[in-house]
């Protein structure tokens, strides 16, 4: 069986975690890399020891017959324009989050791949995370019974010393704290509890620090959510604190709780008198060299040589954004917003 051929828009450190992933993989070959920067695509190839096609031209790379998945790593406001080309030129699609700045170009993504019938991951790529995996397991067990609470919280001060820090500061391309960070707690949050969230309420604010004195958006935000059935969740996003990474899980179940890699759980541990801890790799780091990309994009291509969706499709990654932009909405007008939106 031919290679597929992978194709990457973008040069930052994210799309390479995407080189390294797709040219380790036996069913793929990076064949081309693309970026408004000649030079820093051809630095990224040399970094990374592929031999591929170096472009500016976006469209150019699109046309190109031996590329089949096509990476967008860029800055959030260029997704709409790139992901929806790249449906409609035919190619699979890994697309990093957050996926749109707005809802409507979220919508424009969703159609245009449904459209195509492309296989596509939003990169929530902490689904891979093998913390992720044993809880899903436990839950799915019947651990710790059903969860009526959730709390995923995200601390990550992202200030002057990381790259993005220039584009994820302004309102038209960051857009909030959710969206540009704390998207994957309300995603793990989704991922854990299941259903549907029907409403939503956020508080917001500024805490002001000197190093985050660019954001042109409040970077602390803490948003309660509403199921369908009752359940209620929580996700605070932190992106100018002073502290090491934090991804705080708390699941609390009718049986028992999920506290990060530790567990309480009368079915399971009868006789419990203290967390039982399971020795695992948590997604306690901000280095995207420590999240599992290559296991992102061996799933996708198990999608499309199966010819089945991901968990992470762009359709099902339009729900926790719907979310974020909702929440963002309560925030802005103080007032509970509903779902799903007009």
């Amino acid at each position: 069986m031919s290679k597929l051929g992978v194709g990457i828009v973008g040069a930052g450190w994210v799309a390479g975690e995407y080189v390294r992933a797709f040219a380790a993989n036996p069913h793929t070959e990076v064949r081309a890399l693309c970026s408004r920067t000649e030079d820093r695509a051809r630095a990224l190839a040399a970094e990374k020891g592929v031999r591929c096609k170096i472009l500016t031209d976006y469209e150019r790379m699109l046309g190109l017959d031996g590329v089949d998945i096509v990476v967008i790593a860029t800055p959030p406001n260029c997704h709409c324009a790139q992901a929806v080309a790249a449906a409609e030129a035919g190619k699979h699609l890994v697309l990093e989050k957050a996926m749109a700045v707005t809802i409507d170009e979220a919508r424009s993504i969703r159609s245009a791949v449904a459209k195509a019938g492309v296989k596509s991951v939003v990169s929530f790529v902490l689904r891979w995370n093998p913390l992720f995996e044993i809880i899903k397991r436990q839950l799915a067990d019947d651990a710790i019974g059903r969860v009526y609470l959730g709390e995923v919280d995200y601390f990550h001060g992202i200030g002057p010393w990381y790259a993005l820090y220039g584009w994820n500061v302004k309102r038209d391309v960051g857009v909030s704290s959710l969206l540009s960070a704390g998207c994957h707690a309300m995603d793990a949050l989704r991922w854990f509890m299941g259903g549907e969230v029907v409403e939503v309420y956020q508080y917001a604010t500024f805490g002001g620090g000197p190093d985050f004195k660019e954001y042109e958006y409040n970077p602390t935000s803490c948003t309660l959510c509403k199921f369908t059935d009752g359940r209620v969740g929580k996700v605070a996003s932190c992106i100018e604190c002073i502290q090491p990474y934090v991804f705080n899980i708390n699941l609390v179940g009718t049986q028992g709780t999920i506290r990060n890699n530790q567990i309480y759980s009368r079915s399971k541990f009868p006789g419990q008198t203290t967390w039982v801890q399971v020795p695992t790799v948590l997604p306690d780091s901000g280095d995207v060299t420590h999240h599992p990309f290559s296991h992102e994009a061996a799933h996708l291509i198990e999608c499309i040589l199966e010819d089945r969706e991901s968990h992470a499709n762009v359709a099902d990654a339009y729900k926790t954004h719907e979310i974020c932009y909702a929440a963002d909405l309560s925030g802005k007008e103080g007032r509970p917003v509903r779902l799903p939106l007009p």
